[in-house]
Order: structure tokens, then sequence, then C-alpha cells
């Protein structure tokens, strides 16, 4: 969930990251792969398998698995030194697919926030400069 999400935000190209979870994990096996890193993690089938992308920011990723403990970053801030990667890349992953997410009924909510967002610029520039410690 978390390195499917992080690339996902960060537009990672669906193949070359289907060859590397195949490569890397023992469970990677060839017939499984594809339909779960181009279908589920990077909606890259056009929504065939999952129907909305599966991108979530800093708060879910903490409340949903053991990934941000001790972590320098604030899971509800998206600009700053501390601002949290994953929350400020869902609002930058957001922004650069409205408009393939437009016609999709389970992504009006999340686009109308994005839309509303008073730093949305400034999220999108930061996450665009973003390198990792």
């Amino acid at each position: 969930m978390v390195l499917g999400n992080w690339a996902l935000q960060r537009g990672y190209d669906p193949v070359e990251l289907t060859e590397w979870f195949t490569d890397v994990f023992v469970d990677g096996t060839d017939w499984v792969m594809p339909a779960n890193i181009v279908g589920m993690s990077q909606h890259a089938d056009g929504g065939r398998v999952a129907t909305k992308p599966y991108a979530a920011g800093g708060r879910y990723v903490d409340r949903m698995s053991d990934h941000c403990g001790g972590c320098r970053f604030d899971p509800t801030k998206r600009l700053g030194e501390d601002a949290c990667p994953f929350t400020a890349g869902y609002w930058a992953f957001l922004d650069r697919a409205e408009p393939a997410l437009r016609g999709n009924s389970r992504m009006m909510r999340p686009l109308q926030q994005l839309r509303g967002l008073a730093d949305r610029e400034q999220v999108v520039a930061q996450e665009a400069h973003r390198t990792m410690p």
C-alpha cells in the first residue's frame, strides 16, 4: 500500500514499477503483479480493475499502517519543511490527474476538495521540487 501510493503520487512508470515489484518481492509472480500494480495500485488500466485510484494522504497512511511511527513529517500538514510527503503528494497527484478523473463519480468529492484548497499552487510547486532525505 505505502510503496504503491508513493509511486502513484510521484508518477512512476507502471510497467517499470511492475517489473520492480516482480523482481524484489518473493510473492511477486508474473501472473498477479500486472493486475495488482497496473490495475489497482497505479490505476493505469483506466479503471478496469479498481473503480478509483488507490491514493491516500498521510493521515490515512498513519491510521492504516505502522509506517509513520517516528517519522519527522506531520501527516496533517501539506506545506513546509515538516509537511508529510504523502499528504502533499496526494493533493499534487489529484492536481495532475484531475482531467482524467473528472468523469469518475467516486472522485467527485476529493476533486471538489482539491479545487477548494487555498494553497493548491504552493503544494503542487513544493511537491514538484521535493527530494527525500
